[in-house]
C-alpha cells in the first residue's frame, strides 16, 4: 500500500470532523444534563469528552514511540476513569480536548509521506500498525465518543439532531 500525502490530509480532515461533532453534540447538552449519566458505570458528557481528549493524546504518544505503560485494558480503563472524573465544568474538559487537539493537528502537519509507513507497536499487546492506519485512530475514537454523548442525550429525551448549530 502507497500512502501519500493524501493520507495525512485525509486523516487531519477526518480528524476535524470527528473533532466539530464531539464540540457539537457537547455544545447542545444542557449545563444540568453535563454531569448527569445513565446509570453509576456510565461517564457523563464531561467525562465523554475528557476521555476522547485524553485518548487523543495518548494516541498521539504512541505515534511518537511513546507507548501506553499500563497494559491490561481493565487496569486502563480505572486509569481512565480516574482522569475523566477530574473534570466537572464544560470549560475545562473543552480546553483539554482544543489541547490535545492542537497538538495532534501539529504532529499530522509535520508527517512526510515517508513516515507513513514506519511501523508502531500498539498499546495493549495489539501488534504493530504503520503510522499511516494509526494516525487514523483518534478521530474514529472522537466519533465513538460524540455518539455515545447523543445516546445520552436521546435517555433524557433531547431528540433534536441539532444539525446547523
Amino acid at each position: 500500500m502507497t500512502m501519500t500525502q493524501d493520507t495525512i490530509t485525509q486523516a487531519k480532515s477526518a480528524f476535524l470532523q470527528a473533532k466539530g461533532g464531539l464540540c457539537n453534540a457537547f455544545a447542545s447538552t444542557p449545563d444540568d444534563r453535563l454531569n448527569w449519566s445513565p446509570s453509576p458505570t456510565s461517564r457523563t458528557p464531561i467525562q465523554q469528552v475528557s476521555h476522547a481528549a485524553y485518548a487523543i493524546k495518548n494516541i498521539h504518544n504512541f505515534l511518537i514511540g511513546d507507548l501506553f505503560p499500563i497494559e491490561s485494558t481493565v487496569e486502563a480503563d480505572q486509569y481512565f476513569r480516574e482522569q475523566d472524573s477530574k473534570f466537572s465544568t464544560r470549560d475545562e474538559a473543552l480546553a483539554l480536548l482544543e489541547q490535545n487537539c492542537d497538538g495532534f493537528v501539529a504532529y499530522l502537519d509535520s508527517l512526510t509521506p515517508d513516515q507513513l509507513a514506519t511501523m508502531i507497536k500498539l498499546p495493549f499487546k495489539l501488534g504493530e500498525a504503520p503510522v499511516g492506519i494509526a494516525i487514523t485512530f483518534p478521530a474514529s475514537h472522537t466519533q465513538w465518543h460524540q455518539a455515545q454523548i447523543e445516546y445520552i442525550q436521546t435517555i433524557y429525551g433531547d431528540h433534536d439532531w441539532h444539525i446547523g448549530m
